[in-house]
């Protein structure tokens, strides 16, 4: 089953007991031990057991990529090749999407698959086959979201869809059986969107605004999926001219935000309580000609930023306190015209949507985050190329 998260369920069966076997001889009398003391060991032989669940370290390889055209108004899909990150077309690609899909995200078993269509003011909406990657039309779909929807996000449980847009953010249930989307009581949500992504806790939602340039944040009811404005939001300290790339790092302790106007990274804690963001000493960081999408590997250790203006990727690697450095040899000359970037589960490739001509870009990540390309790249998608996402397996 693909994945595009790192939470995983573990379960445990206990073996059948063996029959006929004949009754061990009955043991001595042993001294009775205190009822409080028997607790006492059963809680922490709880404890010890619970301590162990997690530690084992579970791999993911790269499974499927998935790019929205919005020139030729589809979707491309590849299947990965996990040991060297090399893309193959499906057969059957390119799906037909609305008009002009911009963003893409997948839900995180890598189920499902949703595009925003900025010209239609909808999203499309697939499955996807766990075995070929091909994609079929979810029952109802296009779904109606505001005006000139930009961006999409699928929380980390994978019940709920948010799309940006101008006015705000639509808000969606996800029918975990076949993918359709209901809108959720009171969405649309108030809030200038130009992006809008999920913390990995799936507890709080930021919102760019591009033409207000302000940063929204809200908190998540966990029930409805429901947003509630984070008090003082929208936050204007520490946000640049027209922002555009957002993300939040893999321990939900900090965000970064693109402003492509003036060619910087912005860099905020993230409160554990309340989601307020508070920009970083050091901020904003500088980077290439216009960042309009950012992202960061798994482990949290490399910030990627896509600069349209110069077909180039800045990379950076993330300090303790969140802030950013430089990595020897950014930035890394990629493309033409750079837009989506996203790292795969295994953190071993970057992929690029390149608009011009229109085509996927994959780069190794090196072990200090160094970008090299990988063998055969670029591949070649739709028209205007604008957004990309991995999906992946459990090794």
């Amino acid at each position: 089953m693909p994945f595009v998260s790192h939470q995983e369920t573990q379960t445990h069966t206990e073996p059948d007991l063996a029959l006929g076997i004949q009754p061990e001889p009955r043991p001595e009398p042993r001294e009775r031990v205190p009822f409080f003391k028997a607790l006492l060991a059963l809680l922490l032989l709880i404890l010890g057991l619970a301590g162990c669940s997690g530690t084992t370290p579970v791999a993911h390889t790269p499974a499927f990529s998935y790019a929205a055209n919005n020139g030729s108004n589809n979707v491309s899909a590849f299947t990965v090749t996990p040991s060297s990150g090399a893309l193959t077309a499906v057969s059957g690609s390119p799906y037909p999407a609305g008009a002009s899909p911009t963003a893409i995200a997948a839900d995180p078993a890598g189920k499902f698959v949703y595009v925003t269509n900025v010209g239609s003011n909808n999203i499309s909406a697939y499955a996807t086959d766990s075995a070929s990657g091909a994609l079929a039309t979810v029952p109802g779909s296009p779904f109606s979201t505001g005006i000139s929807p930009t961006s999409v996000t699928v929380d980390p449980s994978g019940r709920f869809v948010y799309a940006g847009f101008a006015g705000g953010i639509s808000a969606y249930t996800i029918d975990t059986s076949t993918g359709a989307l209901t809108p959720i009581a009171g969405s649309p949500f108030t809030g200038g969107a130009g992006i809008v992504t999920v913390d990995p806790s799936g507890r709080f939602l930021f919102s760019a605004g591009f033409n207000i340039n302000k940063l929204s944040a809200f908190t998540i009811n966990s029930q409805s999926g429901a947003l509630t404005a984070v008090s003082g939001s929208p936050f204007t300290a520490g946000v640049g001219k027209n922002p555009l790339g957002l993300v939040v790092d893999p321990s939900g302790h900090f965000l970064y935000l693109g402003n492509t106007a003036d060619g910087t990274i912005s860099a905020f804690s993230i409160d554990q309580v309340n989601g307020t963001p508070t920009p970083l000493a050091g901020s904003p960081f500088a980077t290439g000609s216009d960042p309009r999408s950012l992202c960061v590997d798994p482990k949290g250790s490399f910030l990627f930023a896509g600069t349209f203006g110069d077909g180039k990727v800045s990379g950076y690697t993330i300090g303790a306190s969140g802030e950013l450095t430089p990595i020897s040899g950014s930035p890394f000359v990629v493309g033409t015209g750079i837009l989506g970037v996203v790292v795969d589960a295994s953190g071993k490739f970057l992929y690029v949507a390149d608009n011009t001509p229109g085509s996927v870009r994959a780069l190794n990540i090196g072990a200090t985050g160094a970008l090299t390309p990988v063998t055969g790249s670029p591949f070649t998608a739709g028209s205007g190329t604008e957004a990309v996402v991995v999906t992946a397996k459990i090794q």
